[in-house]
């Protein structure tokens, strides 16, 4: 599989691009500024002009409808196929897309908020290519109830919120170690960032306030998990090693059969943040068992094995904390956790090889390492991990900021069966932001970079990487043209394994009213 040698090359010419203007854009256009203001000949005219307006002009709507109307296309750069042959040079996204939210007050105490939205992608009608069953379900059109949820004041310092909502954990932007209660939109990856990518949970949350300090309760009924490509997509990463697509099926908890639980407390001071965490809750990431498949049978083949194997979620336990600090022009972050009882693939060494059985793929990090005979996943193995992260932002340019974040995350007792399931001991990755506004702040350009990699080798993308620039132009009216590219670099890790031609050009016209 390729890799990517030196990743920094292209992150460095984006910087170029970035700061070029920072001199050009320094002085503010003060004409336009306080245009308007010239018709008011005196400061007569001004009180005259206040006391002529209503008095509840200002007052908020107790009901505010709104949403998004969006058309979007991207167009991949290489000509390539998925691991199941499908054909995905040019167009890949042609999509209009609608949504609309209620928001209001049902009393003083009490708001309540709706969200729908949906698309239809009709690239995939226009393509002649074979696309799987999976993909069309996954791509060519949805709907979804996104917040649904209603708040209010239960008591003095006691507030409630219930139903479908977001819940960010920590102080990380791009990275994610303590941010565990809602899972991600990863159908496209890369072409989106975190806050943009959230599903909402249906939860119900509690929250107390006393000082400084906030303390928050969750007890979460359903169970939703990340929205990964599907079998068929060009971003599809289980294969083996000759690039070959296979799939297992997946077996998710049931809502409200099993309930997720969490709690946070939260301090926020002057110049700095501090948070503990805690919960209970279904990992995102499944884990393969194949415990069910018959390796004594010597007529076993790689479709008995599929077959058997399911894709599971394990409950694991989270402790953790925040801090966020901030000197001057420099914010500062870092996040810790411990998972605890996480469950991973566990693989064996076959006496006797198994002639009908292929190279099989793992939900590891990577390729299951070669072993003397033929390997075999079984079950699966309760392990410890710890997650650290460090973040470092800088806002002292006008119109600019820099943020950069790393984690690394070690597995605790670590051990042969677990690398040859792929797994490694330390992995980790590197996110490096650069947003740099123009034209008074009508034009802003986003510069991202995402590397993972082994520990140790924190500015090397062997197991692949993603670049995105990206340019939103505010034309007013609540209409914005955005665009720009994502190049990716294939690694050795998932689900980099599969990127290596995935380039693609992307742009989207949004009203939002």
């Amino acid at each position: 599989m390729p890799t990517c040698g030196c990743p920094p090359a292209r992150l460095g010419a984006g910087l170029l691009v970035l700061f070029w203007a920072a001199a050009a854009t320094g002085q503010d256009d003060m004409d336009e500024v306080l245009q308007g203001f010239d018709d008011l000949d005196s400061y007569s005219e001004v009180i005259e002009l206040a006391e002529e307006s209503p008095a509840d002009a200002f007052a908020p709507k107790r009901w505010e409808l709104g949403g998004s109307l969006s058309a979007s296309a991207s167009y991949n750069l290489r000509e390539h196929s998925s691991s199941t042959g499908t054909d995905y040079g040019g167009l890949s996204r042609l999509r209009a897309r609608a949504g609309v939210n209620l928001e209001g007050r049902l009393s003083d105490a009490w708001r309540l908020r709706l969200d729908l939205t949906g698309w239809q992608d009709v690239a995939y009608a226009l393509r002649d290519a074979d696309y799987t069953t999976e993909v069309i379900s996954a791509y060519e059109r949805d709907a979804q109830l996104q917040d649904a949820w209603i708040a209010g004041r239960l008591a003095t310092a006691w507030d409630i919120k219930l139903g479908r909502q977001v819940a960010v954990w920590g102080f990380a932007d791009n990275l994610r170690v303590l941010d565990v209660l809602n899972p991600l939109d990863n159908l496209e990856p890369g072409l989106a960032d975190v806050e943009d990518l959230r599903r909402p949970v249906g939860m119900l949350r509690l929250d107390h306030f006393r000082g400084a300090w906030q303390i928050s309760g969750f007890v979460v009924p359903e169970q939703r998990f990340s929205r990964n490509p599907p079998y068929g997509s060009d971003f599809y990463p289980l294969t083996d090693s000759e690039g070959n697509a296979l799939r297992y099926r997946s077996e998710q908890p049931e809502s409200l059969e099993n309930l997720s639980g969490a709690l946070a407390l939260v301090g926020r001071f002057s110049g700095w943040d501090l948070s503990f965490n805690l919960s209970r809750h279904w990992h995102d990431e499944p884990w393969l068992d194949a415990s069910a498949f018959d390796s004594s049978d010597p007529n076993a083949s790689q479709e008995d094995f599929e077959q058997a194997a399911v894709l599971r979620h394990s409950p694991v336990t989270l402790a953790g904390f925040g801090v966020q600090l901030t000197r001057g022009s420099w914010l500062f972050k870092q996040e810790a956790a411990w998972l605890h009882e996480l469950e991973l693939t566990s693989s064996s060494e076959l006496d006797t090889g198994l002639p009908l059985l292929g190279d099989l793929p793992l939900v590891g990090d990577l390729l299951p390492a070669p072993g003397d005979g033929q390997i075999l996943p079984t079950g699966g193995r309760r392990v410890g991990r710890l997650d650290l992260l460090l973040g470092l932002e800088y806002f002292g340019l006008a119109g600019s900021s820099i943020a950069l974040e790393s984690s690394a995350r070690r597995i605790i007792d670590y051990a042969e069966d677990l690398a040859w399931s792929g797994y490694l001991e330390w992995r980790g990755e590197t996110a490096l932001r650069l947003t740099r506004d123009f034209l008074n702040e009508r034009l802003r350009l986003h510069l991202i970079g995402l590397l993972l990699h082994r520990d140790g080798q924190i500015w090397d993308a062997s197991g692949g990487a993603l670049y995105r620039l990206q340019l939103e132009y505010d034309l007013g009216r609540g209409l914005i043209a955005s665009g720009g590219v994502v190049l990716y670099d294939g690694g050795e890790q998932l689900p980099f394994n599969v990127m290596a031609r995935n380039d693609r050009a992307f742009s989207e016209l949004r009203w939002s009213f």
